[in-house]
């Protein structure tokens, strides 16, 4: 008997394309004659509420509300709950029902997979997708609602491709042969404990793969949410990556399909669906530059030929080549290229090198111009806060981005800054970054001298924001500044931020301001590249600013009172020396709580004022409060004191942890401890109540040279702050082994 197959996405996944993961798994099982239903949960839960929910729950902060199990509950299923059930009545029907699966609608998927497993316990279940490569033994679930593990309950690996091990899996049902005889999957043993049935070697030829099938799926209902109006389909074509950037897990060996072979696909999907608008879905779309080289050019061969073609559309992730020029750029955009999202994540080059990303500053200024110049709008994925960065590296990156403001339309800042995924190289060698693990699973990293905190990083990236907002430069990101800025004046009356034509400019999808006036030249003074002097106000290196120098027995609140400080005080600084003399209020109101961290909130304010003669006078009025549930989840693996690099501190800490707590009954990865809230566990958490009230003011001159050379040396055994811009003393050689491929 031919099993009946439902393949699922739950929330909260990108509703601006149909995932491609349902419809290549549709496509597959058909191509052995099974009968398949897709099921968008994604899109239909989307369309389900009012305008108001809507925009509330689906809005780019709304996915936090998914992925956090008290928001889950408050605000997500009183207004899904009735509506799941519905689907959930029609999904029982099917013989097996396999959920793609993310970090972001884990706990979606794990709340309808177990309502159905109620339904129907005869229900075989199977989870893929990047939670399951990601997460620890290979990302499965641990119970059934009985709460006990469950034979089939069991996960595709990603390692491989889940497309031919889904056809499988579903053979073992159809033959009633035991699952643990597929390889690359993980699953339940005689004795409840998960285990593997071995790796499954990464397809190489992709060409196996059958192309996505989309018949039945409501295609149009997906334009809404994109914001050109236009149904885009996904398009794949290549895996993996032929880079190994430290924070990022995508180390499967890269694979990739001939440029022929895609174009063949793009011309079916026009002729059977009327889409003429894709999207990329690669880790790099020019992973091949051969196979790039003759799409973009075969492509546009039939763009000129075919009027039917003339709307067509494509936009991918890339990244910086030697090869990606102005010519080849020009032939990219007659094949239909509107848009490339490039990894440039740092404007520094000590950051790249931290990274291991394996580009130039150069080279990301090249190939922002050509693509400037034939069309094709470039996205910028930026990351503030990696691990090593410090305050002189982040206003470098800052001056980067103002240089290029020209020819940038958009800036996609992080919005988990730089969060530690299981398997990357941040994880592996967390030593080498100077980094160490808090537990959380979004945010759980600091650096070992307390520097870089989340609170740190989180301020540092709402200030890139406001950059880019003041500069008129598009940034995408969960964050928004517009109202964070109470008043903002440059005194300079000849200042093009006073002009009538910036201040009532207003975006429009053809550039920034700054590219539509570039060409015209209205204020050449204006847009003439000003440089800056890194003798920035500030020790970065202090923690008691009455002296100016570090203590390392300082407690843990000051110290992040102190760098909060410092990252207000920099970017003020910054701003002068690029626009000249100016005032500026701004308040920043922000609840962890909708960003994993419940029980912490910040209140920053600031106002700065600096005339022509240097002067300048800053204020700031900073309070952090944490609650039960803060000290609990994210501060309770702090030493009680603090000791400057003193590794086992930490360790002495867990360790204790553990072993006090060690009979809890809901344990997690390790990483993860979480307390219950007995007295003596109230007792010690309260150690850890970090809170705090900052009242700064500071006057001074922007003028007055802050350090000599001869200091630095002497104290810190640097010449200058544009040390941090040496690479060769910041390497890191980090002794791994991935698996690489010829393309």
């Amino acid at each position: 008997m031919k099993a009946k197959v439902a393949v699922v996405m739950c929330p909260a996944w990108s509703l601006e394309t149909p995932p491609l993961s349902l419809g290549l798994l549709a496509g597959a099982l058909k191509t052995k004659g099974r009968k398949v239903k897709q099921f968008h949960v994604n899109l239909l839960s989307a369309i389900h509420v009012d305008q108001d929910s809507q925009e509330e729950l689906w809005a780019p902060t709304g996915h936090f509300f998914w992925t956090n199990d008290h928001s889950f509950e408050d605000r997500i299923l009183p207004a899904y709950k009735e509506y799941w059930d519905t689907l959930i009545e029609e999904m029982a029907q099917f013989d097996i029902v396999t959920f793609t699966t993310y970090f972001s609608n884990i706990v979606v998927t794990d709340y309808i997979a177990k309502r159905l497993y109620n339904k129907n316990p005869k229900i075989h279940i199977f989870y893929g997708g990047a939670y399951c490569w990601n997460a620890p033994k290979g990302g499965l679930r641990q119970s059934t609602p009985e709460g006990e593990p469950d034979r089939y309950w069991i996960k595709v690996s990603c390692d491989t491709e889940g497309e031919l091990i889904i056809n499988d899996l579903v053979d073992c049902y159809e033959n009633k042969t035991d699952y643990k005889e597929v390889s690359g999957i993980w699953t339940w043993d005689d004795y409840g404990e998960p285990v593997s049935t071995g790796m499954r070697e990464p397809q190489k030829d992709l060409t196996v793969i059958p192309n996505a099938n989309w018949d039945g799926v409501d295609l149009p209902s997906y334009a809404q949410f994109h914001y050109e109006g236009h149904t885009h389909l996904p398009l794949q074509g290549s895996r993996g990556c032929t880079y190994k950037c430290t924070f990022c897990s995508e180390t499967r060996i890269f694979r990739f399909r001939k440029g022929l072979d895609i174009k063949e696909e793009v011309l079916e999907q026009v002729n059977k669906y009327g889409v003429t608008h894709f999207s990329f879905v690669d880790s790099l779309v020019n992973g091949s530059m051969p196979q790039f080289k003759v799409f973009v050019n075969e492509m546009a061969k039939e763009v000129e030929k075919d009027p039917r073609l003339k709307d067509l559309s494509f936009g991918g992730y890339a990244r910086t080549h030697k090869e990606m020029d102005n010519d080849l750029m020009k032939v990219a955009a007659k094949a239909g290229f509107k848009w490339l999202s490039i990894g440039v994540e740092s404007g520094t080059p000590k950051i790249l090198e931290v990274i291991e990303k394996r580009q130039t500053v150069e080279g990301v200024e090249q190939l922002w111009e050509a693509c400037w110049k034939n069309g094709i709008r470039m996205d910028a994925n930026w990351i503030s806060g990696y691990p090593k960065e410090n305050h002189v590296d982040w206003i470098i990156s800052l001056y980067f981005l103002y240089k290029n403001k020209h020819y940038i339309p958009v800036v996609a800042a992080n919005q988990f800054p730089a969060g530690v995924t299981p398997g990357t190289a941040l994880d592996q060698y967390r030593d080498v970054f100077n980094i160490t693990d808090l537990g959380n699973i979004f945010y759980d990293w600091i650096s070992w001298d307390l520097k870089n905190t989340y609170i740190n990083r989180f301020l540092r990236l709402k200030l890139c924001h406001m950059f880019l907002n003041i500069y008129k430069i598009y940034y995408s990101g969960f964050w928004t500044v517009s109202d964070d800025i109470k008043y903002l004046k440059f005194k300079d009356k000849d200042s093009i931020f006073n002009q009538k034509e910036f201040k009532e400019w207003t975006p429009k999808h053809n550039g920034t301001f700054w590219q539509q006036t570039h060409n015209r030249r209205q204020f050449p003074h204006q847009f003439a590249i000003k440089d800056i002097d890194y003798n920035v106000p500030y020790l970065e290196f202090a923690n008691i600013p009455e002296t100016g120098e570090y203590d390392p027995s300082v407690s843990i609140e000051d110290t992040i009172k102190i760098e909060t400080r410092n990252e207000i005080r920099v970017w003020c600084w910054l701003m002068h020396q690029l626009n000249g003399p100016y005032e500026i209020e701004v308040e920043f109101d922000e609840d962890y709580s909708e960003r994993n961290i419940d029980g912490a909130r910040m209140v920053t304010k600031f106002k700065w004022e600096s005339n022509f003669d240097g002067t300048y006078r800053l204020s700031i009025d900073n309070k952090l409060t944490i609650d039960e549930r803060a000290k609990k989840t994210v501060h309770i693996q702090l030493p009680i004191k603090y000791k400057y690099s003193h590794k086992q501190a930490w360790t002495d800490r867990r360790q204790q942890i553990i072993r006090k707590f060690k009979e809890d009954k809901n344990p997690v990865h390790p990483g993860h401890i979480h307390l219950s809230q007995t007295k003596e566990e109230q007792t010690l958490i309260s150690l850890y109540d970090i809170s705090f009230h900052d009242r700064f003011h500071d006057i001074g001159n922007l003028n007055d040279r802050y350090e000599d050379e001869e200091y630095l040396q002497k104290k810190y055994g640097v010449p200058n702050y544009l040390d941090a811009l040496d690479i060769e003393k910041y390497k890191i050689n980090l002794k791994r082994t991935f698996m690489t491929g010829k393309h």
